[in-house]
This record gives C-alpha cells, sequence and structure tokens, in this order.
C-alpha cells in the first residue's frame, strides 16, 4: 500500500475534498442539469442542489448552531440560475468556518452530537463521493487526490454498519481484489466505479 499520510485532520480532508469538487461543479453548464447520475433518484440539477445545501449548512454547524437555531434558512433555490457562483459564496464561506472553528467543539446533528473534527471529515467525505457522481454524470473524467480517497476510506470503514443502519446507504459495491483507492472508496460508498449514464 502506498505510504498515504492519513493524519490530516477534518478540516483539512475537508478543504481538500471540497477543493475537489468545485474543480467538478465549475464545469456543470445548465445542458448538464436533467442528466441521470448514479443516485438514482437525483439528476444533476438535484445531486447539485443537494451538494450546495450540504455545504450551506456548514458554518452554522461548525459555529455551534442547532439544527432547530437555523431552521428553514437554507430552504428553497439556493442554486438561484446560477449554480457555479452560488457555489463559490458558499464554498467560500465554508472554507473560511472550517479553518477558523474548535474541532473539539461540538456539531450538533439531525442524529446527536459529534466533535466539529468529526463533521467536516463526513461532510468531505459526501463531497467527495458526490463530486464523482457529478463527474461520471456529465461525463468528465474524475481521479481524487488519492491521500484524501485513502483517509474518506479509512474513516467510512468504522462506521459501515451505522450506514447501513441508517437505510440512507446502499451496500458497498464489490470490486476486483487489487482495485485503487479511488474505486475502492467509490464502491465503499455504494457506488459501482463503473457505473455509466444509461444508453
Amino acid at each position: 500500500m502506498p505510504d498515504w499520510d492519513l493524519s490530516m485532520d477534518g478540516a483539512q480532508l475537508f478543504r481538500r475534498a471540497l477543493d475537489q469538487a468545485t474543480a467538478l461543479v465549475s464545469r456543470v453548464g445548465a445542458a448538464d442539469l436533467g442528466l441521470p447520475t448514479p443516485c438514482t433518484e437525483w439528476d444533476v440539477r438535484a445531486l447539485a442542489a443537494h451538494m450546495l445545501y450540504e455545504l450551506s449548512w456548514v458554518p452554522d454547524i461548525v459555529a455551534g448552531a442547532t439544527i432547530a437555531e437555523v431552521g428553514d434558512r437554507h430552504d428553497g433555490d439556493l442554486m438561484r440560475g446560477d449554480l457555479r457562483g452560488s457555489w463559490r459564496r458558499a464554498a467560500d464561506a465554508a472554507l473560511a468556518a472550517a479553518a477558523r472553528c474548535d474541532p473539539a467543539a461540538t456539531a450538533h446533528l439531525s442524529y446527536g452530537d459529534v466533535a466539529n473534527d468529526e463533521y467536516l471529515r463526513q461532510q468531505g467525505a459526501d463531497q467527495l463521493i458526490h463530486a464523482w457522481d457529478l463527474g461520471v454524470a456529465t461525463g468528465i473524467a474524475v481521479r481524487f487526490d488519492p491521500e484524501v480517497a485513502a483517509a474518506v476510506h479509512a474513516d467510512t470503514l468504522p462506521h459501515l454498519e451505522g450506514m447501513r443502519a441508517s437505510g440512507l446507504f446502499a451496500p458497498p459495491h464489490p470490486v476486483p481484489e487489487g482495485a485503487d483507492i479511488q474505486a475502492r472508496v467509490i464502491a465503499l460508498h455504494g457506488r459501482d466505479p463503473a457505473w455509466s449514464p444509461p444508453g
């Protein structure tokens, strides 16, 4: 196994994963929004909206706000007809908040409380995997930073049972022995690394 540095903290993992997501979002055009994605219930528009919604919560959560306190602040059409501009504003705010937050402070999530560091690791994983979803849906070749992919893979393994029990994640997809770290982390999150748009 390559000598990857898996010691990065949550803010570092989040930043590096978000860089990859931003690179994909910046290439999505209006003609792509109706395309199917590996997330079977979402087209590109719905997937991008989900990614933007999750990103918009980051400054509130790392500042210690509860779900109830945030309320419906991020409901509605966050893209406002300008996915790239809306994404850049949300990404800048999230990165600034992640960089200045206390990693040990409490993040109040819908299922319970975790440290900010753990929340940012979860957010990084979510954005990284959805960046791949977005790329393959729109025909853009995606190559993960292997160190980030390895960190997400290592973070995910201890939580597999909880992910399955939540009903929000598909079971891991089988991959051949010797598959690279990108294929393994994609498969661990219930995707077929060989997925391509139907037709």
